[in-house]
């Protein structure tokens, strides 16, 4: 068919640059059960055997409708936002067609290809760890229709004297139609963990160029590459510092030889009077300044349930604390290690979450917060490094974890104090 290969084609195409990115949506497999009753009049009107098959003197040209049965398709998507996602699904139904006056029975073949939104519930509500995920369905697509006759159909009402006796060839194409559709559902995802999820789903599809109504109800699995897209985290403004303003003393001329602020310069030749008792001066009696080197030595912990890769919200806070102590110094890189507890199926398995947990960590300093991938390294080590037993529940939690070491250094210029050792 026309349109199985076009949607094959554009899944094939879509799927090439999307499955390198976080966010990217697979659903391989999508089961249900497709209705049609509603539109038995109208698809009676539209579509027709073609051929007349009644007795002598009855000539009449039988209309066939859709009964309902069993769909079956495929969709692939991408992340919008970490709760609303694009679709292009493609679906096909293969059921029987009835023509009312006669016993006379036909296959037919519905294929769909339509753009879909799933806009989850959480963009009115806010994001919530809760792992079911209720989303409206809105979109639109192409749906055509074939009916070709299940067995062999006599001609018997003819004028034609040559055509006396014909008989139409079993699995003859009778009558089609190509519309433009609409998609409207309610459904939810239920996130088994960071890159799986089931789906169920209620559909109603209106077809505008035929003007009737179907449903449908599917489920299927989900698969996430990459991972879901993280949640934005509003980061806290930076408050500017209070400046204190050091009041000037007007001194009254004295002696000479006097030093008001013990600097070790006369008044007399002060050009920085009122200079604090500490401070190393010049001739002048103005602080001497020098560079000093103050060097970032930060930790940071995140902890997380079992078998998730999803950090929650408590730890939010403090990732936004790391990336504001790397704004200020900016030369600072970060180690994000992944560690993971002995539960999981396989070593490989945990391997591949440790590091799921050390990238999470780091999509978020980067997306939420700005802070530059190449000052980020990451690293999983599976269950090979616990730093608490794996026989117990509270062993297990505490290796369910990321811990990084934040470093780095900044040059200020300050005052120089005389307790101050210059290297």
């Amino acid at each position: 068919m026309k349109l199985n290969k076009i949607a094959i084609a554009l899944l094939a195409v879509a799927a090439a640059p999307l499955s390198a990115n976080a966010g990217v949506t697979i659903s391989p497999l999508l089961l249900g059960y497709h209705y049609s009753e509603g539109a038995d009049d109208e698809q009676n009107d539209l579509f027709k055997s073609g051929y007349d098959t009644s007795a002598p003197g009855e000539a009449r040209n039988d209309g066939i409708y859709k009964e309902n049965g069993l769909y079956t398709g495929a969709a692939l998507g991408v992340e919008l936002t970490p709760s609303t996602q694009f679709q292009v699904e493609y679906g096909v139904s293969n059921t029987d067609g009835v023509s009312e006056n006669t016993d006379m029975e036909f296959d037919v073949e519905q294929e769909t290809i339509s753009g879909n939104f799933l806009i989850g519930t959480e963009e009115f509500t806010g994001y919530t760890d809760s792992a079911l995920k209720p989303y409206v369905l809105v979109g639109a697509g192409r749906s055509k229709i074939e009916i070709e006759n299940q067995d062999a159909l006599p001609i018997t009402n003819t004028t034609e004297a040559n055509q006396q006796g014909q008989v139409v060839p079993a699995g003859t194409l009778v009558s089609e139609s190509t519309d433009t559709i609409g998609n409207l559902g309610l459904g939810a995802m239920y996130r088994i963990n960071d890159a799986l999820s089931l789906r169920g789903e209620a559909r109603a599809i209106h077809n505008f160029d035929q003007n009737w109504w179907e449903g449908m109800a599917l489920a299927g699995l989900e698969v996430v590459l990459g991972g879901h897209l993280a949640p934005t985290v509003a980061v806290p403004p930076m408050e500017e510092p209070e400046v204190v303003e050091t009041p000037v003393i007007d001194v009254d001329p004295i002696d000479e030889d006097m030093d008001s602020d013990g600097d070790g310069v006369y008044d007399s030749m002060d050009q920085c009077p009122n200079t604090p008792m500490n401070k190393v001066v010049d001739e002048r009696g103005c602080p001497i300044t020098v560079d000093v080197t103050d060097e970032l030595k930060m930790e940071l912990r995140v902890f997380f349930d079992n078998d998730k890769s999803v950090i929650k919200s408590q730890y939010q806070p403090e990732i936004a604390k790391v990336a504001e102590k790397m704004r200020e110094y900016p030369n600072s890189t970060a180690r994000i290690e992944g560690h993971a507890s002995k539960t999981g199926p396989s070593a490989r398995y945990n391997q591949r979450l440790s590091e799921a947990r050390a990238m999470a960590v780091k999509s978020m300093l980067t997306n939420e917060f700005g802070v530059a991938p190449n000052r980020l390294s990451t690293i999983g080590y599976g269950y090979d490094r616990p730093i608490a037993p794996n026989d117990t529940e509270e062993g297990r939690a505490m290796n369910r974890r990321v811990y990084a070491i934040i470093t780095g250094d900044k040059t200020m210029t300050v005052d120089q104090t005389k307790d101050m050792v210059i290297q």
